[in-house]
This record gives structure tokens, sequence and C-alpha cells, in this order.
């Protein structure tokens, strides 16, 4: 579970003669770049009126660029209409009086960086205690949605205020494209900067062993070539050590791992702390920025996960072959033919004669309800983001997406039995399994069976050459949003019943249960926690008439496929005699 402390300074070169010399460097939370994109919930609509926005730097940021000078401020707008002035100014509280002030009239005012120098530059000593806010404010003379602003929650990197309101932080929502630019002959040498840390999700007790990835950025001029790291667990008097080598120069961000066996023996939350503890090179200048924290959870073990693929697709698109093309080449892949399950809905652009109804609930993946688009994919209905939905560029982007499900541990079990009555009209399934944790979902656990058919000739695939056949082809389903899961105590079991079509080729015929969070608000907190699949070989059939232990000459033996059989082993068959047929 990676929690980001993004980079407050990042140190920009220009190449002068071959050598790289250092002109400047900014402190801010935007690492240099502008948004252009208008994000028009951070504006005002009002006419005439001032709006103003700022972040928050910490004194020890500021700090260790004592000896050199704040000279110039960058204000990031994603619009510039309506905008008739524009100030720039540094202060030790938001409605402070101004320790440093510039500005622009409407003239000079851009789109993305506007880079206003100070009146007069700020001395930066090194004696700061309470840390300072940076800010911009600019006049609209009708509506704008000039805030430049990226959707990246970050402590202390969004304060706004619209005209005679009073600021508020709303830091949790993104962060203000604005930075200082400090100049001088002391910029830091030494400044490696742990950014982030990531400990599992989940530390399994069972596995007794837990690894820890962080990102480090080098703010200082100096290249640093290795650097030693302590981990600590919270509860637990042990310090784990790591050394890393890496060269990490001027700009460079790098990512490291390593591993540790913590003696955790209490189940439930816990919480790491990782600190940089010694550069090769010397004495880091800014310890206070060395150290990252993250929060897991230990459980006593899990089980194995199957990753459940889900496409997008109709006959009416041409570049569907394309992404079933790369679910075949995943699904044949040694590495994934055993952990990853696929399902088809015939949706999404257009329909076709294969769409069935739950296909078409399904589009509400597509950010609630909005536009839609094929090909397209939900791996485990996943999303950092607004939607599950997404077009694979690349078999290598896919099964990128895919290997991060299979790093994450599944908490809950699945086991599928499948029983088909006596006249192949419907089959009943049974499935049961076990839970690892109680709250392993956010909202009721529920349970999705799907009745999949391969193996089926297409019609009119635009976009396909060749016999094009299509796989994974959703036909029945339990419930569209499945059914919420009856638990017992950890234990869980379950029964549902599918009807089977006569035209569907019973030998092609797959189950796929799955069990995923649901909440019927938000599209993208539909989690797969785990599924598993079975194929019409292993169902069993039901309504035997008579039990055969030695054939007679007379008879036929064929399997439940109605192929014949001349050396049977222990099973079910079809026994074809002069006088009647047995089971």
């Amino acid at each position: 579970m990676r929690k980001y402390l993004f980079l407050l300074l990042t140190l920009l070169a220009v190449s002068t003669a071959g050598n790289a010399q250092i002109s400047y460097l900014n402190i801010g939370y935007c690492d240099g770049r502008v948004s252009k994109t208008v994000h028009k919930e951070f504006c005002s609509s009002e006419k005439d009126i001032w709006v103003n926005g700022a972040i928050w730097l910490p004194a020890s940021d500021i700090n260790v660029c004592a000896g050199n000078e704040l000279r110039t401020i960058r204000a990031g707008l994603a619009q510039k209409i309506s905008i008739d002035t524009m100030c720039v100014w540094v202060r030790e509280t938001l409605d402070g009086p101004n320790l440093a002030e510039g500005g622009m009239g409407k003239a000079d005012i851009q789109k993305g960086w506007n880079e206003i120098q100070l009146n007069t530059p700020m001395p930066l000593d090194g004696t700061n205690t309470t840390g300072i806010f940076i800010g911009y404010s600019y006049h609209q003379s009708s509506v704008n949605q000039g805030l430049s602003v990226f959707l990246t929650p970050t402590p202390h990197a969004l304060y706004l205020k619209h005209g005679d309101g009073e600021w508020v932080d709303r830091s949790d929502e993104g962060l203000l494209c604005v930075e200082g630019l400090v100049y001088g002959d002391n910029l830091p040498k030494l400044n490696l900067r742990l950014a982030s840390i990531d400990a599992p999700e989940y530390f399994i007790l069972e596995r007794g062993k837990m690894t820890v990835s962080g990102i480090v950025k080098n703010l200082g001029v100096e290249t640093v070539t290795g650097f030693d790291v302590e981990a600590k667990i919270e509860g637990i008097d042990e310090v784990y050590t790591a050394h890393v080598d890496s060269v990490v120069a001027f700009q460079d961000v790098k990512e490291f791992a390593f591993t540790i066996a913590p003696a955790i023996k209490e189940l439930g939350a816990g919480r790491l702390t990782v600190t940089i503890s010694r550069l090769n090179e010397g004495e880091d200048l800014n310890m206070v920025d060395n150290v990252a924290t993250d929060e897991f959870e230990t459980v006593e073990h899990d089980y194995t996960r199957m990753v459940f693929v889900e496409e997008f697709t109709t006959e009416q698109c041409v570049n569907c072959p394309r992404v079933a093309g790369y679910m075949h080449e995943m699904l044949e892949d040694p590495a994934y033919k055993d952990v990853v399950l696929a399902a088809c809905h015939h949706n999404g652009y257009y329909t076709d004669w294969l769409t069935v109804p739950c296909s078409s609930s399904y589009l509400w993946y597509y950010n609630e309800g909005g536009s839609t688009y094929a090909p397209a994919v939900m791996v485990d209905r996943y999303t950092t983001g607004r939607t599950p939905v997404f077009n694979p560029s690349s078999l290598a982007q896919l099964e990128s997406v895919v290997d991060s499900r299979l790093a994450r541990p599944a908490l809950v079990s699945l086991k599928i039995t499948a029983d088909i009555d006596e006249d192949q009209s419907k089959v009943k399934i049974h499935v049961n399994g076990n839970r690892a944790k109680e709250n392993f979902t956010v909202n009721p656990a529920r349970i999705t069976v799907f009745l999949v058919e391969n193996n089926i000739k297409h019609h009119n695939q635009s976009g396909a050459t060749g016999d094009f056949i299509h796989q994974h082809v959703v036909r029945k389903v339990n419930s569209d949003w499945g059914e919420v899961i009856e638990w017992n105590g950890n234990d869980y079991d379950y029964e549902c019943s599918l009807d089977l079509r006569g035209d569907y080729v019973r030998e092609n015929l797959q189950i796929i249960a799955m069990i995923y969070d649901f909440d019927e608000q938000d599209a993208s907190k539909s989690e797969v926690a785990n599924a598993n699949t079975l194929h019409y070989a292993d169902f069993t059939q039901t309504g035997i008439s008579d039990i055969v232990t030695e054939t007679p000459a007379d008879m036929s033996i064929y399997d439940l496929s109605g192929r014949r059989v001349e050396n049977p082993k222990k099973g079910v068959y079809i026994v074809n005699g002069q006088k009647k047929v047995l089971k």
C-alpha cells in the first residue's frame, strides 16, 4: 500500500560546455511540472473576484537551502482567460503580511508557468522555525477556471481562498502548481530524499517474510553511490537493516527493495517506519526527509489467487481482434494459463448476437454509465482511478496489470463442483470455501457465477482474418451483481442453478465463480477478491440409470461428449447395447 510523501525539492540543471552546472533549485510539491487541465471544482465562477492559492513548506526544507536566496516564484495557470492581474508572495501565515512579493499585468500572463521575480530577493539564513507559505493570487474580471492543480492528494499542498471567504485546506484532493526558485553558491551537496515506501498490504504469518520497496530522489549536487536503510515495526524492538548499492545522480529517481523477516506474532494492524540512516558519501544535510512510514495488516495465511480478466468486445468492433489476441497469447503462456481466467461481455461498441443482459448491465463500469467503447478490459475490476475499464495498448501492458494483481494475497478461497441433470437442461453449481480475514471486503462480499462457452465460430467479426473463433463468451449468470454471501464463521456454501440451452456445445462450457466487493454508488469499488473455474470435463452427471462394471461384448462405450472409448478408465460412460442404453 504505497503512500507517497511528495518531493519538495527538485534540483534543476543547465548544461554548460558539457558539464552539468546548477543554476537554481525549486522548492514545492509539483516537481517542476505544471498542469494545464481545467479543474473547475477548485475555481470560482464569480466575476470581479480575487482567487488565491498556496502551499506550505516545513522549516527543514527551507533551512537546507541556507546561504542562498529565494528570488523567483513560478505560478501555474490552467487558463488565462479574464485574468487581468497576477501576484506572487511568501508568508509565515496564510493571512499574514508578505515577506516577499512580486507581480505582473495582463499582457505578460500566460497559460502554464508564469515566472515572476520577487521585488526583493528573500535571503535564506537557515534559522526558520515555522515554515513558509508560497502562493499566488489573481484577479478575474469574469468567470475563470485558472488554478493549476494536479489531482494527487499531498499534505500541505493545496490551500484555497476565494474573494473574502476563509482559507480552506483541500490538500486531500490535490496539489497546487506553484514553486519557489532558489539561487546561490551554496546549494546543498548531499540531500537524498526518501520519497515513499511501500509495505505489502498484508503480512502473511505463514510466509514469515516481508518485502519492502521504496523510492529515493537525489536533491543534492553530488552523486550518491549507496545508502543504508533501517526498518522498524511498531511494537517490536528489533531494527532490521540493509545496505542499498545504487548510483543516484543529481535529479535521479531510483527504486529499491529489501526483504525482512519480522518477528510479528499478533494479527491485525501494523505500522512500518523506514529511515535512510547513512550515505556512502557522508552526512545527509536534511535527515527530516529521510523517513517514511506505511501501514499493513497481519493475517495468518492466504490462498492461491486467480486473476479474473473481463473483456468488452463485439463483432462490430474492428479493433477487438487485437485485444482478443493479447488475451489468447497471455492465456497460452505457462506463466499465466493456470492463474488467469477470462470472460467476454459482448457489448461496449454496439451489440451482437452473443450479447446477454448482464453484459449491458456492466456498461455501468465505464465511469458509472459514461461513454463506452471496445475493445476494453477490466482486471479484477480493480482501479486506482474512477473506472476499472481500460483499453490495453499492448500485451505487455495487460500482463503488467495482471502481474500486479497476482502479487496481491487472496484472502478467500473458492472450490466449485457442478452437476448436470438427466435431460441435460440445467447445471447445478456448488461453491464453497473459507476466508482468512473477516472483513476482507469493505462492503458485504458477493459471489457471481458465470457460465462461459468457448470455441464459438463468428458470424461476421470486423477486423478479423481467417476463421475467427470467439472464446470465453458469457452465456448465463446467477445474478448481474452477484448475491451476498452468508457466512458460517469463516466458511461459506453457495448453490445456484443455470439453464443450459440446446445450442450450447457442452464440451466447450466452463463455470467461473468470483467473489468481489461492490458499492452500487461507486464503479471504482468493485475489487475481485478471488476467482476460480471448473471446465465441463469435470462436471458430474445426475440421473444415472444403472452401474455397469463389466461390459458385454455386444456393447459400445462412449464418453459423455459422445466419443467412443476403447479402453475406459474409472469414470462415468454411456454404454450402448442391442437392447438398451446404460449410464
